[in-house]
């Protein structure tokens, strides 16, 4: 009796491990960083913004477990808002959109572009860049 008990917990625990081998879960919605092929970075305490000009992919990743979540905000020079982003799962989670997901994330091309972002309790920061192709 107790060595079929056993096949049957080694038999779950395969199975178990299959399952999160074949469903990664929120790996999927992660970017790939730190890859060197991203056009611009931009880092502050909690927080990493990734821009990829080509796809208009923009990541918003959360570096820091302190409590608060990494966040975004893509506006246009003018202070037009696009669209924000949060990576709330906590530290080293994050979330991406490109232009593929259309609408708001299809980023006008030939326009200077500002990012807000924070991951923390301290001031946001804002950086920029031109999005030439």
């Amino acid at each position: 009796m107790k060595l079929r008990s056993v096949r049957g917990l080694v038999g779950a625990a395969a199975l178990t491990a299959a399952t999160v081998v074949a469903f990664p879960g929120g790996a999927a919605a992660s970017p790939e960083p730190p890859d060197s092929s991203w056009d611009h970075v931009f880092s502050a305490k909690g927080v990493t913004v990734y821009v990829e000009e080509y796809g208009d992919i923009i990541s918003v990743c959360d570096s820091l477990a302190n409590g608060y979540a990494a966040t975004v905000f893509v506006e246009s020079d003018g202070g037009t808002l696009f669209y924000s982003a949060k990576a709330s799962n906590g530290a080293g989670t994050c979330t991406t959109h490109r232009a593929s997901d259309g609408g708001k994330y299809n980023l006008p091309e030939k326009w200077y572009y500002k990012v807000v972002y924070d991951g923390s309790e301290e001031a946001s920061e804002l950086s920029g860049f031109y999005n030439d192709h």
